[in-house]
């Protein structure tokens, strides 16, 4: 034999080989899309699976978030104004953050049917406390004249707690508790 021929055939073996791995690797992904588009779950970690829960909460937020529509506050804040309008931005935040608290204090009084309610409402309830506190504590850099941003605490795995709150709250279908409905 020709060494021509010698080396075609270990060219070819390792071209098989090489079209084998690629076809391999192609059908492995795209059996992963249709898993991810057709038999993957569609829920979130989140869902507590209590209708009941569910619906109260989102009826006291609603109740929440239509006692807040009317105080929206439409001056921007600056330093050329701050003597005159600040006091009255503080004014509407306190009342807000009255609203806002009660309707914290309702909803963690509501009974929770399913073990998972149970388990990860205290977590999300607790994250919805420190937002609040940073509302609190905004309103507080406000009142003595720091005009500065309303920022929220980051949690442990570096995700700002706003997005917890809304996150759980776009799973379990109570929109209007979202911290975004309830600042605007």
């Amino acid at each position: 034999m020709s060494a021509a021929v010698q080396d075609a055939a270990p060219r070819r073996t390792r071209r098989r080989w090489l079209t084998v791995l690629l076809v391999v690797i192609v059908l492995a992904i795209a059996a992963m899309w249709v898993y991810a588009f057709i038999f993957a779950p569609r829920d979130g970690v989140n869902p507590v699976r209590d209708k009941a829960w569910s619906d109260a909460t989102e009826t006291r937020c609603a109740l929440a978030s239509d006692q807040l529509s009317p105080l929206v506050f439409r001056t921007k804040i600056t330093e050329e104004n701050k003597a005159e309008d600040l006091p009255a931005f503080v004014a509407v935040l306190d009342r807000s953050y009255a609203i806002i608290h009660s309707m914290l204090d309702d909803v963690e009084r509501l009974p929770r049917a399913s073990a998972k309610a149970q388990a990860l409402i205290p977590q999300w309830m607790a994250d919805y406390r420190v937002w609040e506190k940073d509302l609190k504590e905004w309103i507080e850099q406000l009142r003595a004249g720091t005009i500065v941003k309303f920022g929220v605490a980051v949690t442990d795995t570096g995700i700002p707690v706003n997005e917890r709150i809304n996150t759980f709250a776009t799973e379990n279908r109570i929109l209007s508790c979202s911290t975004d409905l309830l600042t605007t």
